[in-house]
């Protein structure tokens, strides 16, 4: 066996195969980026937030939530999410942020987690026996899916 006779034809084909990986890669990567700051055309639920939660919060997790709902008043919908997103880590049966995160996820076109957020809502909502809230994801929802 000569391996260095055979070293050289292996060459090619290594460098073939590294510039058709990073070109996938980087085409993948492409895609992903410009679909994450490509703004969706229609905000669905620009004004549609809940304000008050029904059960009652910690003086920090209220202070947090009231916060999120200015953020996302301001139009900021991802610094929403995060805040939400921290109202829920220390309140999980707060089914008002659950809610709004799915609407902040609609707001940024993550229909996905939107769509989860408010299953979360409307279990939430119908453990604590809110009806008018359940209404309300369903209409959420209804309204998601007809975009």
């Amino acid at each position: 066996m000569e391996v260095s006779n055979s070293l050289p034809a292996l060459v090619p084909n290594l460098l073939v195969w590294v510039a058709v990986v990073f070109g996938i890669a980087g085409f993948a990567m492409f895609s992903m980026l410009s679909a994450y700051r490509k703004p969706i055309e229609q905000i669905p639920f620009p004004e549609s937030v809940v304000e008050s939660s029904s059960i009652p919060l910690s003086t920090s997790a209220q202070g947090l939530y009231v916060g999120a709902i200015g953020t996302y008043k301001a139009g900021d919908y991802r610094g929403a999410i995060e805040q939400f997103t921290e109202v829920l880590s220390s309140e999980p049966n707060c089914a008002e942020a659950f809610h709004n995160l799915g609407l902040a996820y609609a707001n940024v076109g993550d229909n996905n987690k939107a769509v989860r957020s408010f299953l979360k809502a409307g279990e939430t909502y119908a453990q604590q026996d809110t009806k008018e809230g359940l209404a309300q994801v369903k209409q959420a929802l209804e309204r998601l899916k007809s975009l």
